[in-house]
């Protein structure tokens, strides 16, 4: 995919056959390292995705939950996963149904959109949430959008 088809919006994901990769995959060695979390709390794309070796994973753990300083891509387990629904992922539905009204916009540059299990979901509508998405915020919830994020924080205030 060229740079230019990065940000062209399409109302159909492409059916890319079976195996789809989950774009919020733990941090284990063979993983994909797709985004890194700034100070905003938004996903800054990796160019390109780098595999996580067992040195990088010590140390991302030595200094906290890496899933909720990084966003990590491996092949989507399905049923082997908690956020599976039966028939898709549970996460971006969750995100998304905490995002209302949201549009597709322009695409992020991501490496993984021809697999990712999310685009073939719903489409321009989870790259749209995608780099707000933060995985492992701790205690019971696992996954938020940066905007019910931002609101949870308001209210604690």
């Amino acid at each position: 995919m060229s740079a230019a088809d990065d940000s062209v919006v399409s109302p159909t994901p492409p059916d890319t056959g079976d195996v789809k990769s989950c774009p919020s995959a733990p941090c284990v060695e063979g993983a994909l390292l797709v985004g890194v979390k700034t100070e905003s709390g938004r996903l800054a794309y990796v160019q390109p995705p780098t595999k996580v070796d067992a040195a990088f994973v010590a140390r991302a753990r030595a200094m906290g939950r890496p899933e909720a300083r990084f966003r990590f891509s491996l092949p989507c387990s399905e049923s082997g996963c908690p956020q599976w629904t039966g028939s898709g992922c549970g996460v971006v539905d969750h995100v998304l149904d905490d995002e209302p009204g949201v549009q597709p916009g322009s695409l992020p540059r991501c490496a993984i959109r021809r697999t990712c299990r999310w685009y073939a979901q719903r489409g321009s509508l989870a790259c749209s949430v995608c780099p707000g998405v933060v995985a492992d915020t701790g205690g019971t919830e696992t996954y938020r959008s940066a905007r019910a994020a931002a609101q949870a924080q308001g209210a604690d205030s």
